[in-house]
């Protein structure tokens, strides 16, 4: 019986690994230095399996076709610079693009109040009827193959 009384009467904190903004500087930093130990162990221990995939799919080749090979480098090295600035040109265009097209709409604004009336509306009712639903504390509405309310049971609350 205490028991039962403890478990309500505990102060319920929130799980803070679902919100590190309550954690302190301290402990969050200690938690990055802890992840990172943990993921270069990981990858020292995986070390020796990536090494014998790359012998199986032949990464000696590699030594051969651009350590060995500088005019593969290059050629190589250009055709990712030039990808890599088409693609970041297409992503400024499309930026400057969006930009120009939405700077002056601000669409960032609060949805105006759900009045009686419009709620009404939506629900193919009249206002006294949906201030009538929302008296009630457990209505079960029917509705058919068009979303349309056929019927309204009212329910008594245990």
């Amino acid at each position: 019986m205490q028991d039962m009384k403890r478990q309500r009467g505990a102060v319920r904190l929130p799980r803070i690994i679902h919100r590190p903004d309550l954690q302190s500087r301290a402990q969050r930093s200690v938690f990055a230095l802890l992840s990172g130990a943990g993921w270069m162990l990981w990858l020292y221990l995986f070390l020796p399996l990536a090494t014998i995939a790359s012998w199986t799919f032949g990464v000696h080749r590699f030594d051969a076709y651009v350590l060995d090979s500088h005019s593969h480098s290059w050629a190589s090295l250009t055709i990712y610079v030039i990808t890599i600035a088409l693609a970041g040109a297409a992503l400024l265009i499309w930026a400057f693009y969006n930009y120009r097209r939405f700077r002056h709409a601000d669409r960032r604004q609060p949805a105006s109040a759900l009045t009686s009336e419009h709620l009404a509306l939506s629900f193919g009712m009249n206002a006294a009827q949906v201030a009538e639903l929302q008296r009630r504390r457990r209505v079960t509405l029917t509705h058919d193959a068009h979303g349309n309310i056929i019927d309204v049971k009212n329910e008594s609350t245990r």
